[in-house]
């Protein structure tokens, strides 16, 4: 895993981008308008990426997967008693 920081594009980046190799995510999209040195307006979106190689992303998600079905097989033993 790679955290690159904030990352700044013109256009809205996707929550997911996969390429062949490689996962980006991307969070806290904010779209910020910057002054221009003409007093004009440029729309820009800041974000934090984060890259990951293909497998260690599908590892990733799979503990995710893992951890909530046992969250959930833990909440209905205490439902049913």
């Amino acid at each position: 895993m790679k955290e690159w920081g904030v990352t700044i594009s013109d256009e809205r980046p996707e929550g997911v981008q996969i390429t062949e190799l490689k996962v980006f995510t991307n969070s806290d999209i904010q779209e910020v308008s910057v002054e221009q040195e003409d007093g004009s307006y440029k729309r820009e979106y800041h974000f934090i990426q984060t890259e990951y190689d293909k497998d260690e992303y599908i590892n990733l998600l799979t503990a995710q997967v893992q951890e909530t079905q046992d969250g959930l097989v833990e909440l209905a033993d205490l439902v049913l008693g």
